[in-house]
């Protein structure tokens, strides 16, 4: 019997675990390797993933070998499908395979697909293994643009497949038109769209996000829902009085100005006004931060011209910048008191030690130069300051209370550091140089996480993954399809702050973000997105701390459904296993006694 029973409980234990292995999930990858001559080849290249019974640790296995980059992608694009779909993945790790012909490009070109083959393997879709997608994949689940669209349209055709997705905007290519490999505008035009189908059997379609690319090749619309971002009452309040009080200083500072006869040249009066009129139409629609971010620059151009008229000698400037030196080393006591237990307090304290940073900068610049560009420097340093003070006020607004520790906070400076590093070395391939000041701002996040200011390293690294993104989004979109993309753009934030807005953690910065790049979307269309993809950052800090939980919460913590069902069909198993070997044994100990009366009757 106790063998019985040993066997009963390697049923219980062994079954679930055989329930849960998990079927090889695939899909097709189009890449493209650099020749000699700097031209560039499509490559065709398969994508495995493989789930295991886990933690949501990431491991990716790659042949020919992949750059570090590629490591990355893979964890980043896993995240944002996670985060973008609400997928249990907790449960899981992800065993991703890739297999290329010959060495290819790394790079988060493959994001897309990646995002796209977790998704479906966590809810175990059906899917079209004759469709791929090369795009990169972004906060928000935007498919970005990439290069090479032509060569791996070639490689997906000699691949056999029926139809490729392409990010939105990237339909036309420029034809090389002096023989350097490069597209140039010396080419002829062409579009992609119509070459694939003409000329390669290949049905191609653009698409904007992951939504679009699941639905394409699964048939399952999976985010399909009307987005409503309702403001924060709190943060209307709060914002309101911000703004209130940066446009009132605006007064005060020009009062000041006629006081010392201060007159200003006709070309600073017409951008005055102009921000003012901008300030007062934001005012009137509710956009107050926008608003106060136009009194902001007003206020910023009318201390500058203060000092500058003023003139004052070197011994007056470096007292007036002791004196602010003293105030931020104040400010700065102050915040290390401050209790942070909300999504709304992690990004009111980003924002402060943004601005007091800028102010140490602006300190720092004083101490290295000559009197000739310190006016300048001491205006921007005095509103940057006054700006930090008045952000204070979001400390007092309530929120869903979640856990935040310094392990936490290095944790998700380190993975920004990392994805903007990640984005740093792509775009630099195609800009060079032209990406340093993304560089400058990664060292900075560095150089803050070595000194455990971890908060302000986590901004820091957010804003240059931001740029770099918005960088990696424009590549190769027409002027014609920037503003679509815009919309497309905007879609995607305003579904991040509505579904955080729904749990409870209101994002005030991304909010604040995503109205600026409304306003700014009409006449600098570049910068809007640059603060849309700030918007998209800024709003989803919520994925790297956890809610806090009650007691009852961590006591009470149950199986989730799927894992109920496993756990008793394993039950149901092992029981029938140990019913049937109790039957064997009856049966086989009820023929051992047959035998022996059969035995003695015949002796």
């Amino acid at each position: 019997m106790k063998k019985s029973w040993l066997i009963f409980l390697v049923g219980i234990l062994l079954l679930p675990s055989f329930a849960l292995s998990q079927e090889t999930y695939h899909l097709k990858l189009l890449a493209v390797q650099e020749n000699s001559n700097n031209s560039y080849t499509g490559s065709d290249a398969d994508l495995y993933l493989e789930l295991k019974k886990g933690s949501g640790r990431v491991f990716l296995d790659t042949f020919p070998a992949t750059k570090v980059d590629t490591q990355i992608s893979t964890r980043f694009a896993k995240e944002i499908a996670c985060s973008h779909f609400k997928l249990n993945c907790d449960k899981y790790d992800f065993i991703y395979t890739i297999n290329a012909k010959s060495n290819i490009i790394g790079g988060p070109s493959a994001g897309a697909a990646i995002a796209a083959l977790t998704t479906i393997a966590v809810l175990d879709l059906d899917h079209d293994e004759s469709v791929a997608i090369t795009g990169t994949i972004n906060s928000g689940g935007i498919i970005g643009p990439v290069g090479g669209v032509k060569e791996k349209l070639e490689a997906a055709s000699k691949a056999g497949l029926k139809r490729v997705l392409i990010p939105e905007g990237t339909e036309y290519f420029t034809l090389d038109g002096d023989g350097d490999g490069d597209e140039d505008e010396n080419g002829s035009e062409i579009d992609l769209v119509t070459f694939a189908k003409e000329d390669l059997s290949l049905d191609v379609l653009e698409v904007i996000n992951l939504d679009e690319v699941v639905f394409h090749l699964t048939g399952v619309d999976l985010n399909h829902k009307d987005i409503s971002i309702e403001e924060d009452s709190q943060y209307s309040r709060i914002m309101g009085d911000l703004q209130n009080i940066l446009c009132k200083r605006v007064v005060k500072i020009e009062q000041e100005l006629e006081s010392k006869n201060i007159i200003l040249n006709e070309s600073l009066l017409e951008n005055i006004e102009e921000r003012k009129h901008n300030a007062d139409n934001a005012t009137q629609i509710g956009d107050y931060y926008s608003a106060a971010s136009y009194c902001f620059g007003i206020n910023i151009l009318l201390k500058s011209q203060f000092y500058q008229q003023e003139a004052p000698d070197f011994d007056v400037m470096n007292d007036l910048f002791l004196s602010l030196q003293m105030k931020v080393s104040s400010l700065e006591r102050e915040l290390a008191l401050q209790k942070i237990e909300t999504i709304s307090d992690l990004q009111t304290l980003l924002v402060v030690k943004e601005r007091v940073d800028d102010v140490k900068q602006q300190i720092e610049k004083f101490n290295k130069d000559d009197l000739e560009n310190s006016y300048d420097l001491l205006g921007y340093a005095e509103e940057r300051y006054f700006s930090a003070l008045s952000w204070m006020q979001f400390f007092a607004m309530d929120g869903k209370k979640v856990v935040f520790d310094k392990q936490m906070l290095q944790n998700s400076c380190l993975k920004k550091i990392s994805e903007a590093e990640e984005r740093h070395q792509y775009v630099s391939l195609f800009l060079g140089d032209l990406t340093s000041n993304i560089r400058e701002k990664i060292g900075s996040a560095e150089t803050a996480m070595k000194e455990g200011e971890f908060e302000l390293c986590l901004i820091k690294a957010l804003q240059a993954k931001g740029d770099a993104n918005a960088i990696m989004s424009s590549m190769g979109l027409r002027d014609e399809s920037f503003g679509d993309y815009l919309e497309s753009k905007s879609r995607a934030v305003q579904m991040v702050i509505a579904e955080n807005s729904a749990e409870k953690t209101f994002p005030i910065l991304g909010y604040s973000y995503y109205q600026y790049a409304n306003s700014l979307k009409e006449r600098e269309k570049y910068t809007s997105l640059i603060y849309l993809e700030y918007a998209l950052e800024m709003s989803d800090l919520s994925i790297y701390f956890p809610e806090e939980q009650t007691f009852l919460d961590r006591v009470g913590h149950k199986l989730d459904f799927d894992e109920m069902i496993i756990f008793m069909e394993g039950v149901a198993a092992g029981a029938f296993f140990v019913l049937l070997m109790i039957w064997m044994k009856k049966d086989l100990l009820g023929k051992k006694k047959k035998r022996r009366k059969k035995k003695i009757r015949t002796s």
